[in-house]
């Protein structure tokens, strides 16, 4: 761009695009694992002057269940108008034949410059007729060779035996290794899965992780992630569902004897390290997780459900309790009046209103208030009164005026006389 030349590399460049495969047992999250790397790139990238593109850094697809690759590229073709906003697929493209469809997924990837295509669920490809699924093959092949895109190909070890149908394809499928996707061993790894997933206990009463645990989970799932998840996860709910609330070591077996009897002959295989018995088993995912757990609902003590809504209810009513009087007594301060007579009066109010809001506590609070110094106010006054018209009083109050006793006023307006004194009152 700095000495003016034209953008993009010159026509004869030698394409070294290659492939990875990754291999594995079912259950072991290869899928998932991809997706959490695909996921820190972003989908689209806006590239502005001068190139003015808009690239794609990766594309992720299943393999069509009927493994053709026409439905693969009008999977691809569909999926990049979703990400583009654009309508290449209503371009009458469905009525096109393969060929034309290679070539025009190889416009879209050099247009918007693709960085890696995965393929997941590969061994779909093997329910397939032997000219489709070779097809499918070459069309891989050719994606790598002509168009240039680096593909990532996923699948269970089903897929091992149709990636090594030929040289040319092992090759490829293998251009930058082939990842063999395996059950865990039992060692440190296996230990950092257990401690990473124990502390989701929902029980009342936790248990600690021990070897034997460690034993029984690993003895009971062979290494298979998705196994020790899902009986880890199935023992809680068994231990809620009787009302035991505590797992252990002993449900574990009970419940991988109970729900995941379809996958204990593949377990076995995994055990006695049969590879050819291992390689039958397509998928060992035994049932949705989600789907059981609505089912076993109802099973549920519900009581115990009730009794702690109730308790959360009460919290939740007693910390807006708290909420309001703090605000009621807070106002009732910033309104000048006494701390201490505001939260007496404060306190009242909403024990004799408990559904009341706080601005409302607020101004009953007050009323009240009022109403108090209202008859307090008469009732000194009343008093004033009652004391202004007692004769001794104001005798007493004069005298005071003119710095005499109580006693010499009252004596000398006759009121009273003197000890020892010869005169009479009447």
């Amino acid at each position: 761009m700095e000495n003016k030349e034209p953008l993009g590399l010159p026509p004869d460049i030698r394409k070294t695009a290659s492939s990875l495969s990754i291999i594995g047992f079912s259950g072991m999250g290869k899928s998932s694992a991809i997706e959490r790397v695909l996921s820190l790139y972003p989908k689209v990238i806006i590239h502005k002057y001068p190139l003015n593109i808009m690239q794609v850094p990766w594309l992720k697809l299943n393999c069509p269940n009927d493994g053709s690759p026409k439905t693969l590229c009008l999977d691809f073709i569909t999926k990049m108008d979703g990400i583009l906003g654009t309508n290449y697929f209503k371009q009458g493209l469905k009525r096109e034949s393969l060929s034309y469809l290679i070539i025009h997924i190889g416009q879209l990837a050099r247009a918007h410059c693709l960085g890696v295509f995965v393929i997941d669920e590969i061994q779909h490809m093997l329910t397939a007729k032997s000219e489709v699924s070779n097809s499918m093959m070459n069309f891989l092949v050719t994606l790598v060779n002509e168009i240039g895109i680096p593909i990532v190909i996923i699948g269970t070890t089903k897929a091992k035996q149709l990636l090594q149908v030929n040289f040319r394809q092992a090759r490829r499928a293998g251009g930058h290794g082939e990842l063999i996707w395996e059950q865990m061993k039992k060692d440190d790894n296996w230990e950092v899965l257990l401690s990473s997933m124990w502390k989701y206990q929902w029980t009342k009463e936790k248990v600690e992780l021990t070897k034997e645990w460690q034993d029984v989970l690993y003895e009971e799932s062979q290494g298979i992630v998705d196994i020790a998840v899902k009986l880890f996860l199935l023992a809680q709910s068994y231990a809620i569902e009787t009302g035991i609330e505590k797992i252990s070591t002993s449900m574990i077996s009970h419940i991988s004897k109970k729900y995941l009897s379809m996958t204990r002959k593949m377990l076995q295989a995994l055990k006695e390290g049969n590879l050819d018995d291992i390689a039958q088993y397509d998928d060992i995912t035994p049932f949705d997780i989600d789907d059981f757990l609505l089912q076993r609902e109802k099973s549920v003590n519900m009581r115990d459900l009730i009794t702690k809504q109730k308790e959360k209810m009460a919290a939740k009513r007693e910390e807006k309790e708290i909420s309001v009087l703090q605000k009621v007594i807070l106002t009732l301060i910033n309104l000048d009046i006494d701390a201490k007579y505001a939260e007496t009066e404060a306190k009242k109010v909403i024990k004799e209103n408990p559904k009341i809001s706080s601005q409302e506590a607020v101004q009953l609070a007050l009323t009240n208030i009022n109403q108090r110094v209202q008859y307090e106010n008469e009732k000194m006054k009343n008093k004033k009164n009652k004391r202004s018209t007692n004769i001794i009083f104001k005798i007493v109050d004069n005298g005071r005026k003119e710095r005499n006793s109580a006693h010499d006023s009252l004596i000398n307006k006759g009121l009273i006389i003197a000890p020892f004194s010869d005169k009479k009152l009447f």
